[in-house]
């Protein structure tokens, strides 16, 4: 079914995965809330260091039973650090780095930005504008990025707007690179800079917003 790493199908399977990613976000969360930002930070470092070990094995030695699993890779990462290992990076330097909106802004960006940029480009995208990216898909990542800041931060739009075309740009420049470490930092970083030197006061994190309680 997810044979052909051209089709469809197997994009949304991707996607479907790179959502998984979600959890990490809403572990840092829980942690933070009952304990405290350093055990969040630790918690996510331990899971890092378990997915290095997992890319140790399958790059070094090249197990059987780990290497079944290239088939959920793209090509380039096939004998490369895979794009999970630089999602857990990209949440360890964002939420210890920048204020918990930024980089919670920053990283629901990189998910959902990517998965509609994927589908979109590849169900209706036609013209291309650089590399694989095409106008459809690049236009449906900007639009999704701009959703889910002013869904997450309404009263933020002189924060949101910037943090989605920098996550929007880096995303459609992007190639060579990982776009799960580089959208999320840079758009992150505006983001601070934003904060800083706009004097921005972001909301206390209201945590019954995420269920918790």
């Amino acid at each position: 079914m997810w044979g052909d790493k051209s089709s469809f199908s197997w994009e949304i399977f991707r996607k479907t995965v790179h959502l998984s990613s979600l959890a990490i976000v809403i572990g840092y969360t829980l942690l933070l809330n009952y304990f405290s930002d350093r055990v969040a930070i630790m918690a996510m470092t331990a899971l890092l260091l378990i997915f290095l070990e997992i890319e140790y094995v399958r790059l070094e030695h090249k197990s059987r039973f780990i290497s079944f699993f290239d088939r959920l890779f793209r090509e380039k990462e096939k004998d490369n650090i895979a794009g999970s290992v630089f999602m857990v990076i990209s949440c360890i330097i964002c939420f210890a780095a920048f204020d918990y909106y930024v980089a919670l802004l920053a990283l629901l960006m990189t998910v959902f930005g990517d998965i509609f940029a994927a589908i979109f480009g590849k169900l209706f995208g036609k013209t291309i504008l650089y590399k694989n990216k095409t106008f459809v898909g690049t236009f449906a990542g900007l639009a999704a990025n701009l959703t889910i800041g002013i869904l997450l931060l309404p009263a933020y739009l002189t924060l949101v707007i910037p943090m989605a075309f920098t996550a929007s740009y880096v995303e459609f420049s992007t190639d060579k690179l990982d776009d799960n470490l580089t959208v999320p930092l840079f758009a992150g970083f505006v983001g601070q800079l934003i904060v800083y030197y706009s004097d921005v006061t972001l909301p206390p994190i209201d945590f019954s917003f995420f269920g918790l309680f």
